[in-house]
């Protein structure tokens, strides 16, 4: 008997409106004639912008001291008191590492020897305690721009170290944020390219200024779940309906056991990663009318659903439904002002790419349009670093310097284990094997570095800083 896709069978039962996005995806990916393009130059552009963007293993260490100096600070706002001490830990975007050198730190102060849940009151309380040392490190000189924001749904500070400069919010149990982004980096060891597309489009998303709840735009979960449901829908998928990693429930480590029968998901699937960057803003463009007629994003399901929230009884601007938490609406704080914001800059990205695919403006102004002008500053930077002593992945000089912190950020990240390489090696993509010459977009482009053979990285956060990744289906260097 013929094996039946795993697509197919999600397409017997998916929802009316599921079949309408559907559709109009596949009407405008035929309007765009996507599939006629070679995408070997959009895919140096965004290699090049990845690379060049990507922590480096300083950027590592200076998150793991400040999550340290605020358990310090803890130790003094509880330590004489008869009240346990809490912990702090990370959560967001460097958990999933998914941040930039620039990206905020998110830390959650934890009570862990207490099962009752926090009240809201309780928990602005405790901000509060926080809040009176910060501004007196404040007076310090320590910190600066100490900004309690209690009335917000999530509770929280934000403040600025002075010595790094990194902005950083503390807010309180935030245990839904800590699940959600452990399972996100879990699901990130399944395939590579859903870390890198996660990494492009956030990048785009705050040079378009469309990366923030306040100003009523999408939040980086919002924009993470989005990037794995189009992997989700690929035929043949990429991820699997995360409901499939949960079958032993969502802890963590159980996760982690059961998508080891996942690594291999994506291997049949040969789109590189330019072409995914593109048929994502194709997809989202498809789909702009929809919202209003109860689409949303289910990754649990692994498809396009139609849904009323409860809390409003109606449909909202955008809809991603939270896989921990299927009641909740993870891009709520999107209004139709801010809906309107984002389908501009996605209208105006895809006409960007497709002039570019076309031949009709270079590298250089693509990268300006999609990352802004600061993004071809940040390449020219990482390019004149490319004759350098490549240094070893952060989690291997973590573990090299033999410090206690160096293991707990190694604990903190998964990073203890020796990683598996990634499935692709040799032909990606459809492209030649590894060969010599590996270029930049910006033009005039520079001679390559004589570097050593190189087998592909295995996915970030494990991977060489300054080496363009497998899954952008172009060589590295020999």
């Amino acid at each position: 008997m013929a094996r039946v896709s795993q697509s197919f069978l999600l397409g017997l039962w998916m929802s009316d409106i599921g079949k309408k996005a559907k559709n109009s995806e596949f009407i405008a990916l035929e309007r765009h004639k996507i599939d006629s393009y070679n995408f070997m130059d959009l895919d140096k552009v965004l290699s090049d912008i990845y690379c060049s963007s990507r922590p480096v293993f300083a950027d590592y260490i200076t998150r793991m001291e400040l999550v340290q100096n605020f358990n310090d600070m803890a130790e003094d706002i509880y330590g004489n008191s008869e009240e346990s001490i809490p912990v702090l830990e990370a959560y967001g975007s460097f958990v999933t590492d998914t941040f930039s050198r620039q990206s905020d730190l998110d830390v959650s102060i934890n009570f862990l020897n207490g099962t009752t849940e926090l009240t809201r009151e309780m928990k602005i309380e405790v901000l509060k305690r926080f809040a009176r040392k910060l501004h007196f490190l404040k007076g310090k000189g320590i910190v600066r721009n100490v900004e309690p924001i209690l009335t917000a749904r999530v509770p929280i500070i934000k403040f600025c170290d002075q010595r790094t400069g990194l902005e950083c919010d503390l807010s309180v149990e935030n245990k839904d944020a800590i699940l959600n982004s452990q399972i996100i980096r879990i699901v990130s060891q399944i395939d590579g390219r859903f870390h890198i597309l996660c990494m492009l489009v956030k990048h785009w998303a705050k040079t378009h200024e469309v990366n923030s709840a306040v100003h009523r735009t999408l939040n980086s979960l919002s924009i993470t779940l989005l990037v794995a449901l189009h992997l989700q829908t690929q035929d043949p998928p990429i991820l699997p309906p995360f409901s499939m990693l949960f079958g032993e429930g969502i802890d963590p480590p159980k996760v982690e056991e059961r998508i080891q029968n996942f690594l291999n998901q994506g291997q049949p699937n040969h789109e590189s990663v330019a072409k995914l960057f593109a048929t994502f803003f194709i997809k989202l463009q498809s789909v702009e009318y929809l919202w209003k007629e109860g689409l949303c994003v289910s990754v649990l399901n692994g498809l396009w659903i139609s849904k009323k929230w409860e809390y409003t009884g109606d449909v909202e601007s955008i809809s991603v439904e939270n896989f921990t938490n299927v009641t909740q609406n993870v891009a709520r704080q999107v209004n139709e002002e801010g809906a309107r914001k984002i389908y501009s800059s996605i209208n105006q990205t895809v006409e960007d790419i497709i002039e570019f695919l076309d031949g009709k403006v270079t590298g250089t102004q693509l990268i300006h349009s999609l990352f802004g002008q600061q993004a071809e500053t940040e390449l020219r930077r990482w390019l004149s670093r490319q004759n350098d002593v490549m240094e070893p992945p952060p989690h291997v000089q973590l573990l090299n310097a033999g410090t206690d912190l160096g293991h707990r950020l190694s604990r903190q990240l998964g990073l203890l284990e020796t990683p598996p390489l990634p499935p692709y090696i040799g032909n990606i993509a459809g492209t030649p094997p590894m060969f010599s010459g590996r270029q930049s977009v910006l033009e005039p482009r520079p001679p390559p570095p004589l570097l050593p053979p190189l087998l592909p990285p295995p996915p970030p956060p494990y991977g060489p800083q300054n080496v363009p990744h497998p899954y952008f289906g172009r060589p590295f260097h020999q």
